[in-house]
């Protein structure tokens, strides 16, 4: 208990690749279980413990938990590769080639039930990630449109009753990814992950 109070005053530095792995799929798991989860007891209220002893219900918000995560991952990494991004266009390159390796990286250490493998998600993510490398450095709240967009697709709630709703969940995607830029600003040890990244 000591620890975790510790590290919420004085959360620990990000200075490392490890580090920096654990930053980013913890922030992005953050984003898409927060967004998926606080919908669904917003909109279901009293009703919500419920419903998640229906096995559809229960099913279908893991899978819309794990595909927002998919897509929330890709926004955390191009959230860091625009605030990391060297001047030096040797260094630039090596840097966002190892940033995109860890999308595939992480996800791939988890597979869920309904997926035979994340192939899919590992292509559309590099596609992303080869033009917005190229491109100028995207304020963070303009990242997470798509991810906003799925989860109001998925999200196991009746079509009449989230029909308006993607506003509320874009609106609660940009809070929780403009937090996790803070919280980037104060732990990232810039100078010393960019040479861990160009090595």
């Amino acid at each position: 208990m000591l620890r975790r109070t510790l590290e919420f005053f004085f959360p620990p530095t990000v200075s490392t690749p490890d580090e920096l792995k654990a930053f980013a799929a913890g922030e992005a798991a953050y984003l898409a279980q927060k967004t998926v989860i606080g919908y669904c007891r917003v909109k279901t209220l009293y009703d919500y413990e419920k419903l998640l002893k229906e096995p559809l219900f229960r099913d279908a918000q893991e899978i819309c938990r794990w595909e927002g995560f998919a897509s929330t991952l890709g926004d955390i990494l191009v959230l860091i590769e625009g605030w990391l991004r060297p001047s030096d266009a040797s260094a630039r390159r090596k840097l966002a080639d190892s940033l995109a390796a860890l999308y595939p990286e992480i996800l791939n250490e988890a597979v869920p039930a309904h997926r035979k493998d994340w192939a899919d998600a590992i292509a559309a993510f590099q596609a992303r990630f080869d033009e917005s490398r190229l491109a100028e450095p995207a304020a963070p709240e303009q990242l997470v449109t798509a991810s906003a967009k799925l989860i109001h697709e998925l999200v196991p709630i009746a079509d009449r009753l989230k029909r308006n709703d993607r506003e509320v969940i874009v609106g609660d995607l940009r809070l929780h990814i403009l937090a996790a830029h803070a919280s980037m600003l104060k732990r990232f040890r810039r100078d010393a992950l960019i040479a861990a990244l160009t090595a």
